[in-house]
């Protein structure tokens, strides 16, 4: 069996100071929105148990 060939790639990526400031500002707003997600999610489930979520349908949760 031979050994696979890996080509040589030397990507040439260049990036001025306003694109990485863009970059790691967009990365931030993503964090917080999967962040907020979560918490919604979170207080969804708690609404649910409290009974106080509107529409939801199914049986009463219990311990």
């Amino acid at each position: 069996m031979s050994q696979p060939n890996i080509p040589n790639i030397n990507p040439s990526i260049s990036l001025t100071r306003d694109d990485a400031v863009n970059l790691l500002l967009s990365s931030i707003a993503l964090e917080e929105l999967g962040l907020g997600h979560l918490t919604n999610a979170e207080a969804e489930k708690i609404q649910y148990v409290l009974g106080t979520l509107t529409g939801a349908t199914g049986t009463q949760p219990s311990l």
